[in-house]
């Protein structure tokens, strides 16, 4: 009988403990991949009948206009997204990974950030909702000769391709694209 309390005892006990969040490793050896993503998002909304609000901003003067999914370039769209994706094996142990939850947002927050200055993609943050795991918003920063890239990615509202390029002996080039949902 004794042995029985004490197991009680200890099961409820050890049941009240807070559960130590833990940063889970890589899946498959690898870290996220914004291509597998992007063919995900392709292959989930294929033939929705999406348009698109362009607002393009270089040096401080906007254009804006409007454009089918069946009519934009996508490749120049996707090509600065795809070139930061860090899910090759070559880059594993190159990113310091966090995991963190914010319950104000209720979101999980997936950060890698580059430990060498010398790597392309410098930051990668991922937004997820804490309920349904669905990714809520994608940042990357990279950068490469001087040239600065922020990337930003919420699904069914914003493509966000910004530049930030100094020059010694011309002119700084400060551009934004955004591609609003519609």
């Amino acid at each position: 009988m004794k042995k029985y309390i004490l197991f009680l005892f200890l099961f409820s006990f050890l049941s009240c403990k807070k559960k130590e969040t833990k940063t889970p490793p890589p899946a498959n050896g690898t870290y996220f991949s914004i291509v597998q993503f992007a063919r995900d998002q392709f292959t989930s909304f294929w033939g929705q009948p999406y348009s698109f609000r362009k607002v393009v901003t270089l040096n401080g003067k906007t254009d804006s206009s409007f454009a089918s999914v069946n009519n934009m370039d996508w490749s120049a769209v996707l090509k600065p997204f795809f070139s930061s994706d860090i899910s090759d094996k070559k880059y594993l142990d190159q990113y310091n990974f966090s995991m963190f939850q914010d319950d104000a947002t209720e979101t999980r927050n997936f950060y890698y950030e580059a430990k060498d200055a010398k790597l392309f993609t410098r930051k990668l943050h991922i937004m997820a909702d804490m309920f349904t795991d669905k990714i809520t918003s994608i940042y990357i920063e990279t950068e490469k000769n001087g040239k600065v890239q922020k990337l930003f990615y919420a699904p069914l509202k914003l493509i966000q391709i910004q530049e930030y390029e100094s020059s010694f002996l011309g002119k700084n080039k400060d551009l934004k694209v955004e591609y609003y949902f519609m």
